[in-house]
């Protein structure tokens, strides 16, 4: 009987572990990035999600996102359209408590909104 304890104990020490292990790097499970960006591409006005991070702080998530709006809209439609993709962030995802919101505008040819920064950049 002590052996079969001690079997289940292992168990969900090892399932414990594994899970600690991978907050401690970082992985949040690809099922909640999937539901985040879902979220962020259903946002009336956002045309791509360009990039999505999000991590684990604590027992807690936060994520960064930037998303690609039309490049003729105003600071204030632009403003509005990050902060309603936010919101729909903290309803579709468990657990998330911040998100931090980047703006894009759309690509019209071959131009770069963030060509000043591509020096830094390896």
């Amino acid at each position: 009987m002590g052996l079969l304890i001690t079997v289940a104990i292992a168990f969900v020490l090892k399932d414990a572990a594994r899970e600690v292990l991978r907050r401690l790097m970082d992985a949040v499970d690809p099922a909640v990035v999937d539901r985040a960006e879902a979220a962020l591409r259903a946002v009336r006005g956002v045309e791509d999600v360009a990039e999505l991070r999000t991590r684990w702080i604590g027992h807690r998530l936060r994520a960064e996102a930037t998303v690609v709006l039309d490049g003729s809209l105003t600071l204030r439609a632009a403003h509005h359209i990050a902060v309603e993709a936010e919101h729909a962030l903290l309803h579709a995802v468990p657990r998330l408590t911040a998100a931090l919101i980047h703006a894009d505008p759309a690509r019209t040819g071959a131009e770069d909104p963030h060509a000043a920064l591509a020096h830094h950049r390896p």
